[in-house]
């Protein structure tokens, strides 16, 4: 019955342009009740506004108020992408670069790089995840009492502010370098980060009834956000840094972000960010896997992610209690903003192939970057890798991955024990069978070969 009132509810809502394809909503309904998520939404746009609306299930369950495209949710790490959008808007009008060091800009910050002479911490590095930083500590994670300033939040724990390798090498995710990034855009716009974001990002794009904190009208729109179970409520989350997450916002205002990117940087008939600057969003600069040609990763606030053998463009953001992820398709002009109210990774990979297959339909994926000539791999090679990096703890995992050649081919086996081969690219450039670009690269790095993939960076025994 709350299935059909909830459906009842968004099909009244949505004009004819926007009514959601029906074997569309029955495949999120199935997925949403075996997941037991309690309620979920989701806007589908091209370059010229929405297409499609879905709204299923409850924002709450204790008052069974239903979830619709105007529920409030926190949109997690997908803020990220909002303060790359910031930061380059900052440097289109001459107030900073991405390649200046942030020491140079907040000396007054903790931060213990030992590599800070030949491998300073550049801003770049900080929005690619390439800084050398692992994560925030449990202790900042469960802090859940706002501070009054950025500066004050970097006071809490300024002895794990550390560099862990040098900086400019290795992509590895890690929440810190946004609570620098939001300290830049406080230096070089003279506003509050959240003033800033919300008048000179947020705004602009569309999100005039966003917002970053759990003032009164805040927390009534808001959908209550429920742990992995889908039952258990979880309180609001204010963030040690709130340039990590803390955006709250409706899937009908963030279907702005996918269409800004389809359409290039352009607001209406405004040019927000140049062509060439979203272009160059979408692809890392600063690893070593960029420096010999890998295209793919994780870009300025941007991240590429393979499906059904078609790269798709976006980010994904875990809000504590909410789970959300944006992501667009250049070549077929569409994309999307999902959104729902339970911590179930589970869920958003399965509602994320259900609409991106939808996106696909019948059309053909791209064809495979073809096969090189030469030697798979360089002689000294082959081998086991051990792990250089790592997001939390205090030490890299010690499986070792392992490259070798058999009857001409060349295999990787992963920590979990998988074995895939590899498609030569380019020189030092690989992609697995069923991929349609090069994903993997191999390169030295101090007299050592290193490999650099969605698995992480590992160095040659």
């Amino acid at each position: 019955m709350i299935l059909l009132r909830v459906l009842s509810l968004a099909a009244f809502m949505l004009t004819p342009s926007e009514s959601p394809a029906a074997d569309l909503v029955e495949r999120l309904e199935t997925l949403r009740a075996s997941h037991n998520v309690p309620g979920m939404a989701l806007v589908i746009v091209d370059r010229t506004g929405i297409r499609e609306t879905v709204a299923l299930g409850l924002a709450d369950r204790e008052s069974e108020r239903p979830m619709t495209v105007d529920t409030l949710t926190r949109i997690g790490s997908v803020t990220k992408t909002f303060n790359a959008i910031g930061l380059l808007r900052l440097q289109a009008a001459g107030r900073l670069e991405l390649e200046e060091v942030l020491h140079e800009i907040a000396p007054e910050l903790p931060l213990i790089n030992p590599w800070k002479d030949e491998h300073p911490v550049r801003l770049v590095h900080l929005i690619e995840h390439t800084a050398g930083l692992a994560d925030m500590t449990p202790a900042e994670f469960a802090h859940n009492v706002p501070f009054d300033s950025l500066r004050a939040a970097f006071d809490f724990a300024p002895e794990a502010r550390r560099v862990l390798w040098p900086p400019g090498r290795f992509p590895q995710y890690s929440n810190v370098g946004a609570a620098y990034l939001g300290y830049v855009i406080e230096q070089r716009s003279g506003m509050r980060y959240e003033t800033f974001m919300q008048h000179e990002v947020l705004v602009p794009l569309g999100l005039d009834g966003a917002t970053l904190h759990a003032d009164p009208r805040t927390l009534e729109r808001l959908a209550t956000g429920y742990d992995s179970d889908g039952e258990s409520i979880i309180p609001y989350w204010h963030m040690v840094f709130p340039p990590l997450g803390a955006i709250n916002a409706t899937a009908q205002e963030m279907s702005a972000l996918p269409r800004f990117f389809l359409n290039r940087g352009r607001i209406g008939d405004k040019v927000y960010l140049s062509s060439d600057t979203i272009t160059g969003m979408e692809r890392p600069r600063s690893s070593v896997g960029a420096r010999v040609g890998l295209s793919y990763g994780h870009g300025l606030g941007v991240e590429q992610e393979i499906d059904q053998g078609r790269v798709w463009f976006g980010h994904g953001g875990d809000g504590d209690g909410y789970l959300s992820h944006f992501a667009y398709q250049p070549a077929l002009g569409v994309g999307y903003f999902l959104t729902f109210n339970a911590f179930k990774r589970g869920a958003l990979s399965d509602f994320k192939r259900a609409v991106q297959a939808h996106l696909s339909g019948v059309q053909p994926a791209l064809s495979n970057a073809p096969s090189s000539d030469g030697p798979l791999l360089p002689a000294d090679a082959a081998g086991e890798y051990g792990a250089l990096i790592y997001r939390f703890g205090d030490a890299p995992d010690a499986t070792p991955i392992t490259l070798d050649i058999q009857s001409g081919h060349l295999f990787l086996r992963y920590p979990s024990g998988n074995r895939l081969e590899l498609i030569k690219v380019a020189e030092g450039l690989y992609r697995h069978l069923d991929e349609p670009l090069a994903t993997i690269a191999l390169t030295k790095v101090d007299g050592r070969w290193v490999l650099q993939g969605d698995f992480g960076s590992y160095g040659r025994h």
